[in-house]
């Protein structure tokens, strides 16, 4: 920067130089130019010839109303015009008309008495003259801007006035001057030759400027269109408004189109000055790069460029004299303005802007020495007359000097980039030769354009001319995989560009290797592609190194799988042998008792209900694990079906709030309504979900409540239920494994809860199955809360439950399960003589002829021989099994019906005994709604007879009912199916009547006097009553719920209705026989209870007695007994606490602390038994 500034200052200096010396050389013209001018008047003698500045010898008056007319102003007295001292009389912009008074003394010599009059001032709106000698009006004369110049005298821009002078007199002149322009007056007075003379210099003056303006302005238009740069297209439109502007200020549109076009008239002057200020700005804008590389010379340009904007708006409303005074100020401020941007800019970082600097330099010059010489400082004279046109024209000059520098640093600039683009292409070059990775170029049609020497090597070719010149299809060459070249063409075509793909490929040899592969399309300014760029590297070696890192990977996950799969399939087992030997146990105990021939009835019918439950817990076992099985060998089926939404909340309710009861814990169900009464699902997994949900619930949590929440999400065609407990919760650690085949909270929790680990992981596949998942939410030691969500089917044509009133008059009863009356003769083939005896018993109900056999052989021997209608076969039996049999009856011509009977109900299985030609199949256990089903559509029905209907029921119902006319209706209902009925009108009379006769159902009332139904309820199970107890109501959900979770065992809805009656006792009472044996069951099992109650105060004293002794196999044994028995007689919690005994008790070191706690808070159980037991009623 220091050494272009030092080159700039010689250059200056130059200039300064020849400005002072132009200015010295025109100071002693102005010394000269007073000459003529003697005591105000101007003598004129024979050796004047023109007289270029008459200011200093003229009188001059203000107008300000433009109303005075000649006679007035000769009118006044002497002293109201004023002497003008000398220099041009300027008054700036002014509304006022001025008077100008010229005295002229003419010579003796005629022929010097024609002078010519001139006031340069073209714009000039109106300029009469008046002339009086002597005291008369010799003359008048007017000329303007709006005159026509062919009745000037002079047909020239200034107006000039001819005037005769008589020889030695004294001629008054008289100018009156009106102008909007700013109102400068330079007069002169020329003798006719000199005035042609001055006239020429002035055209060729004018000529030269102008002509100079026009030539540049069509060289760089021409050099625009060429170069299409922004500075010399802003220069082009700059040079056209001030070329419009000068030849609208020196009005030669007159001269040269012979009339005014209306772009060329003064009254749009100011926006001529505007636009050329506009386009000025723009250009400096761009040449000097202000945007690019001065963020604050920028800014100061535009702020300029903001304010010529808004003086064009303002100017549309201003008046004229007002806009041009404002944009003439504007003007002088942005010439200085643009001088030190300029100045700036050259000195700091463009050499281009020390043109543009000297030019605004010398427009100010111009402006400045015609500024002087208005003011009088400087004499009038050719060129002080033309300086603002010498400056501009200088300006325009130095503009293209400066335009043309920028073209040559640009041009500069585009060799120093080609230079160094050429650099870069030999260095590119040389990478591109040296590459260790394979860099190519390839065509549209996947040909190799160019490829360095790696790519060569690469590919199994000694050179790139070689691959080059066989030239092979670079996709199927660096693709071996026709799969993912396919993909990588369609990326390609999507987007472009493939980057980091490895691909396998082949070389020359047929060596197979690995690269990773990146392609990118390149484009032409239209948008086409032209050329594939890409860069191949050799991963050979990473492959086979990251394959065998996955491998060994791979190992160790499969050995930790392994590794955890055994654990968690050995804790599995472990679980499952006490999860199975539990019910087991019971199952042979009680089984073995049941053969005791002094058994009463009360305790054989004790000992089967406990089989049978028993046997139901070990078959929800084993159908977890062949759900399992199912599960993971992908043949789970499920059956969408329809299923009222209602009846089976019912069933939930009924199983699960006993033994909510039991636990002492609340179990509500909470709808959400709407729901639908029918949704479309498999009401059997739906159930299985729910139950293992409340299951789990049920499991892990000992106090508060357990809730079903049931909603449904119509738009998205969901059911979601929520299964809320205040259990013990889940850590986060646990959570992740939760739905984990044989998985656990930890092993501590399956030891203290037991359970097998699958439910949930069944309860998610399924819901799965369905549609829909189950997500959780748990917080330790808060409870959890398990979500379910199904899909639901179409729900447009569905009912849609409003309320809880709704939802239980749609609630449809669940009757129990009666056998038909069938005729017929069936052949059941089955080896298990247990499973023999089931089927005889339940055949025997239906009236039909049953025919046993042991096995296949013997099944097929017989079926041949005798006619039968249906035949039973097992499939596993020895000698010859069910299958093998089926196919031979069927080879043998026999149609009959055959039912297989298995517990291999995998659909392989299914689908295998009906290509041996069995027409269907019952699973075992048997299912006995479907035994019968399956037996009624291969034989004949039998109707019931009337006398068999009237008999139905047996037993004493206890109705409790304050309303008369329900309790007499019910009475006679009741008393219809054969039951004797005790009415009760009161819940003390209730619980008094139950506790003291025998009753076998009573249906409870909720609103009685006194002690209401939910009070008597909960006071006869508290007291140990065991018969059922049904909600006698006509509430609403909230009231059937609060009995429901008192203890009642159903609803019965008011009014009543005939068929829920009768399916209510069918399900309750059965028929007559059943209660042959039973009148007598409420005292056989008290006395069992007071038989189990009578030993425990005997084993606590044991225990306590082991305790103090630290023998723990005693106490084990005490606490094994307990726990396998307190269950059944009705105590769960103290079989619970008996199992958390025993397990303590299991190490060969116990925690003996722990142990005295809960043989402590057994204890307490076991007191608080015996206490109630003693309690009378």
């Amino acid at each position: 920067m220091r050494q272009r500034l030092e080159l700039a200052l010689p250059a200056v200096t130059s200039l300064v130089a020849v400005l002072l010396f132009l200015v010295t050389a025109m100071m002693p013209a102005s010394a000269s130019a007073a000459g003529p001018c003697h005591d105000g008047e101007i003598v004129l003698d024979g050796g004047i010839e023109s007289i270029r500045d008459l200011g200093g010898c003229i009188w001059y008056l203000e107008d300000p109303g433009q109303e005075l007319t000649l006679d007035e102003v000769r009118a006044l007295e002497s002293g109201a015009f004023t002497r003008h001292e000398g220099g041009v009389l300027n008054f700036g912009y002014t509304e006022s008309a001025y008077w100008v008074r010229l005295d002229l003394r003419s010579a003796g010599n005629p022929d010097q008495n024609g002078w010519i009059l001139e006031l340069a001032l073209p714009l000039v709106d109106e300029v009469t003259l008046f002339m009086v000698r002597d005291g008369d009006l010799v003359d008048q004369r007017q000329a303007g801007y709006e005159d026509n110049w062919v009745e000037r005298d002079l047909a020239v821009p200034n107006p000039t006035f001819r005037l005769s002078l008589a020889p030695d007199s004294l001629s008054h002149v008289y100018l009156r001057v009106v102008n909007t322009n700013t109102f400068r007056l330079p007069i002169s007075l020329w003798h006719p030759d000199s005035y042609i003379e001055k006239v020429s210099v002035d055209e060729l003056v004018r000529g030269i400027l102008l002509g100079s303006v026009l030539a540049i302005l069509a060289y760089n238009l021409f050099v625009a269109v060429s170069v299409r740069e922004r500075s010399n297209i802003y220069y082009v439109l700059y040079l056209v408004f001030a070329a419009i502007f000068i030849f609208t200020e020196q009005v030669h549109g007159i001269q040269l189109l012979d009339s005014r076009p209306a772009l060329f008239d003064k009254q749009f002057l100011h926006f001529q000055i505007i636009l050329t200020w506009f386009w000025g700005l723009l250009m400096a804008r761009s040449l000097l790069e202000t945007r690019e590389r001065s963020a604050d010379l920028d800014q100061v340009i535009r702020l300029c460029l903001y304010s010529v904007v808004a003086t064009f708006v303002l100017s549309l409303f201003l008046p004229y004299h007002v806009a041009m005074e404002w944009i003439v100020v504007g003007s002088i401020l942005l010439s200085l303005i643009l001088i030190v941007v300029s100045y700036l800019s050259w000195r700091y970082y463009n050499p281009a802007a020390r043109s543009y600097f000297f030019a605004w330099t010398l427009a100010l010059v111009g402006f400045g020495i015609y500024a002087l010489t208005v003011m009088g400082i400087l004499p009038l004279n050719t060129f002080t007359a033309y300086s603002p046109q010498f400056g501009l024209t200088a300006q325009i000059i130095l503009f293209s000097f400066a335009l043309a520098d920028r073209i040559k640093q640009v041009q500069g600039e585009a060799l120093g980039w080609s230079q160094r683009a050429l650099s870069n292409l030999q260095r590119y070059q040389s990478l591109f030769d040296n590459a260790i990775e394979g860099v190519f170029q390839m065509s549209p049609d996947r040909r190799f354009v160019t490829a360095n020497p790696a790519m060569a090597r690469l590919l199994g070719y000694n050179s790139s001319r070689e691959l080059l010149k066989r030239n092979p299809d670079v996709l199927e060459t660096c693709i071996a995989d026709e799969r993912l070249r396919r993909l990588v063409i369609e990326q390609l075509e999507a987007r472009g560009t493939v980057k980091g793909i490895e691909a396998r490929y082949l070389t020359r040899d047929g060596d197979e290797r690995w690269a990773t592969i990146s392609l990118h399309t390149v484009y032409d300014t239209e948008g086409e592609p032209t050329h594939l760029e890409g860069t191949c590297i050799d991963a050979t070696e990473s492959h086979n190194r990251l394959r065998i890192e996955r491998e060994r990977e791979q190992e160790r996950l499969e050995k930790e799988l392994a590794r955890n799969s055994a654990e968690a399939k050995s804790q599995f087992l472990a679980n499952m042998s006490h999860e199975i030997r539990t019910p087991l146990a019971a199952i042979i105990g009680y089984g073995e008792t049941l053969l005791d021939p002094d058994l009463s009835e009360p305790e054989k019918r004790s000992s089967a209900e406990t089989v049978v439950r028993s046997g139901r817990h070990l078959l929800d076992l084993v159908n977890d694990i062949l759900d399992h099985s199912k599960i993971d060998a992908n043949k789970l089926d499920v059956d969408i079906v329809s299923v009222n939404l209602p009846e089976l909340l019912d069933e939930i309710r009924a199983f699960f709030a006993p033994r909510a009861r039991e636990k002492g814990l609340d179990f509500s169900i909470i709808c959400e309504y709407p729901l639908p009464e029918q949704v479309r699902t498999d009401p059997t997994r739906l159930r299985q979900i729910i139950i293992n949900l409340c299951g789990n619930a049920l499991k892990f949590t000992d106090k508060g409540s357990i809730s079903l929440v049931v909603r449904c999400d119509r738009d998205q065609e969901l059911l979601v239920a929520r299964v809320v407990d205040t259990g013990i919760g889940m850590k986060p650690e646990q959570l992740g494994r939760l739905f984990d085949p044989f998985a656990q909270g930890s092993a501590a929790i399956s030891r203290q809860y037991g359970g097998t680990g699958l439910g949930l992981s069944i309860s998610r596949r399924l819901a799965e199955m369905l549609g829909g998942s189950i997500r959780v939410n748990s917080t330790y030691g808060e409870g959890s809360e398990f979500e379910l969500s199904i899909r639901t089917g179409p729900l447009d044509e569905v009912h849609f439950l409003r309320d809880a009133s709704e939802l239980s008059q749609r609630r449809r009863t669940i009757p129990m399960v009666v056998a038909p009356r069938l005729s017929g003769r069936i052949l059941c083939a089955e080896d298990n003589e247990v499973n023999r005896r089931l089927v005889s018993l339940l055949v025997s109900r239906t009236g039909a002829e049953l025919v046993h056999v042991s096995n296949g052989a013997e099944a097929l021997e017989m079926a041949i021989r005798e006619p039968f209608d249906l035949i039973l076969m097992d499939i596993q039996m020895p000698v010859m099994n069910g299958r093998d049999a089926t196919a031979a009856l069927r080879e043998a011509g026999v149609n009959t019906p055959v039912i297989a009977l298995t517990a291999n109900v995998m659909s392989e299985d299914i689908a295998d005994y009906r290509l041996a030609g069995c027409n269907e199949h019952l699973a075992k256990p048997i299912d006995k709604q479907r035994f019968y089903e399956t037996l009624g559509r291969y034989l004949s029905v039998t109707p019931a007879s009337a006398n068999e209907r009237t008999s139905r029921y047996q037993g004493k119902v206890l109705v409790a009912e304050d309303n008369t006319e329900n309790r007499q209706l019910v009475e006679r209902m009741l008393r219809r199916e054969g039951l004797d009925v005790v009415a009760v009108t009161g819940g003390e009379d209730a619980v008094r009547t139950a506790l003291s006769d025998t009753v076998h159902l009573v249906l409870m009332d909720r609103h009685m006097p006194g002690m209401d139904g939910v009070d008597a309820t909960r006071l006869l199970r508290q007291a140990g009553f065991r018969r059922p107890v049904i909600a006698f109501t006509a509430g609403d959900q909230q009231e059937t719920d609060a009995l429901l979770e008192a203890g009642c065992d159903g609803v019965l809805n008011k009014p009543i209705d005939q068929s829920h009656l009768t399916a209510l006792l069918d399900r309750l009472l059965g028929t007559g026989p059943v209660f042959a044996a039973d009148t007598g069951e409420d005292a056989e099992i008290a006395h069992l209870v007071a038989q189990f109650l009578d030993g425990l105060a005997a084993r606590r004293t044991r225990m306590d007695a082991a305790l103090a002794d630290a023998d723990r196999e005693a106490m084990k044994t005490e606490a094994h007994q307990i726990k396998g028995t307190a269950g059944a007689m009705g105590y769960p919690l103290m079989t619970r606490q008996a199992g958390i005994l025993e397990d303590l008790l299991k190490v060969t070191e116990p925690d003996w602390d722990r142990v005295r706690s809960e043989l402590k808070e057994l204890g307490e159980m076991i007191d608080r038994a015996l206490a109630a037991a003693k309690t009378p009623g």
